[in-house]
């Protein structure tokens, strides 16, 4: 059962090599997003399989998540998803390109309530609607800061450039 789902995009005027160097720098998220204050993650590339735990707010969920890539294809799509309590978040970003060079970049977050017990989806239902808008809210800056950086990252060096 779905709680709820957030359709967003941005035009990034960075090609999407760049935009993905940005959505896969896991490591350096705390300095890019301002919703996450911290990112743990171990030193495999991004693919299918990798985790992290960062720290932040998502519907609803204060503190620590560990997430995980579900989905990678270079450079046009990913998934990862993350299970909290009895919730199951899944955000897919999709790259699609322009042929002046541009990137659009679309992000699908999904919230599960399937496994919440009665009084929890009745809670939901009845505060739902704060948690939707605050994760919006925080999606529309996750978008707003990666089409920053990719664009910092495409001037410095004309395509995608890993900060360090």
């Amino acid at each position: 059962m779905t709680g709820h789902v957030i359709h967003l995009n941005t035009e990034i005027n960075a090609s999407p090599e760049a935009v993905w160097d940005v959505l896969t720098d896991v490591a350096h998220y705390p300095e890019i997003l301002r919703s996450v204050k911290a990112t743990r993650v171990g030193d495999e590339p991004y693919d299918v399989g990798t985790s992290w735990v960062e720290e932040r707010t998502f519907f609803g969920h204060h503190g620590e998540e560990e997430l995980r890539v579900t989905e990678c294809v270079e450079p046009r799509r990913t998934t990862h998803e993350t299970r909290v309590d009895h919730d199951s978040i899944r955000s897919a970003y999709v790259l699609q390109p322009h042929g002046d060079g541009s990137t659009k970049l679309l992000v699908t977050a999904t919230l599960d309530i399937t496994d919440r017990t009665s009084t929890e989806r009745m809670l939901w239902n009845a505060f739902g609607a704060h948690s939707y808008n605050a994760t919006r809210k925080m999606l529309e800056h996750d978008l707003e800061d990666i089409r920053t950086e990719a664009e910092r990252r495409g001037a410095q060096t004309g395509g995608a450039h890993r900060a360090s």
